[in-house]
């Protein structure tokens, strides 16, 4: 009996508290929080200003929360898909409103590599937390990598508030077939280009940074709209932003395809 009680206390706390030099996770009541370090680092230079800290409460199903911490920055995403709405916050610890630099940019790309290389530890780890609320909150790390220099981390895409929920095209079923791209430029002219669903070396038509990192992936005729814009313009935002603006959307709420991305 004794032995027995050992050793459930003993899985209850693997599933509730995970420790390594690097990686730290717990679960909380209604969610998890942990940190791990930036592997851009190295290991002689560990300590706290390196350490990325991430909590997430909730559910992606219905409301969920998530805060990441590193350097002094917070960056905060409230999502709610009942009412299809999200709100992103970047700060300072100062409260300062957090604007893409160069530098900042370099270290969020950091906290992405890091949060992928730490993906299934946070994906497995046992809570009350289910698989795809733990994907979310690895999603956000990369949502965050999507912004670019110069433009504020503050955004609100709402069904009844700010720029609209716009609605999405899944274009799953184009994996590895052409489809055509269509943006609009400052001055009101048209283009349009085809491009392989899922090819071209950058997953396109993807809503994200690059190919699927944590999942399927969701690929929408708004992102394909971006990709193609970025592609042939050569930015994220000017001539590009309604068609960013329009994606972001994509991003949170297109369901994942199930067909697997073309190599």
């Amino acid at each position: 009996m004794k032995k027995a009680l050992i050793l459930a206390l003993s899985l209850f706390s693997m599933s509730t508290f995970a420790n390594t030099n690097d990686f730290t996770i717990e679960a909380q009541k209604s969610g998890i929080q942990g940190s791990f370090s930036d592997q851009a680092y190295s290991t002689s230079k560990v300590g706290k200003n390196n350490r990325i800290n991430f909590k997430a409460s909730g559910s992606a199903a219905d409301v969920f929360n998530a805060t990441i911490e590193y350097k002094d920055n917070v960056f905060l995403l409230a999502l709610d898909n009942v009412n299809k709405q999200v709100v992103i916050n970047g700060f300072t610890k100062q409260k300062a409103e957090l604007v893409v630099t160069k530098e900042l940019q370099s270290d969020i790309k950091n906290m992405l590599h890091s949060a992928q290389l730490h993906a299934e530890k946070i994906k497995g780890f046992q809570s009350t937390f289910d698989n795809e609320s733990n994907t979310v909150l690895l999603k956000f790390f990369e949502f965050l990598a999507t912004y670019p220099i110069d433009q504020p981390i503050q955004q609100t895409l709402s069904a009844s508030t700010g720029p609209r929920i716009q609605g999405w095209t899944d274009i799953c079923y184009a994996m590895g077939n052409r489809k055509t791209a269509v943006w609009d430029l400052d001055n009101g002219s048209v283009k349009t280009k085809s491009y392989i669903v899922g090819g071209h070396g950058f997953c396109a038509g993807r809503c994200g940074a690059g190919c699927p990192m944590f999942g399927d992936g969701q690929y929408s005729q708004d992102c394909l709209n971006h990709d193609a814009c970025a592609d042939v313009e050569g930015e994220q935002l000017g001539n590009c932003s309604d068609e960013w603006v329009s994606a972001s959307d994509d991003f949170w709420f297109s369901p994942d395809c199930e067909t697997p991305h073309s190599s």
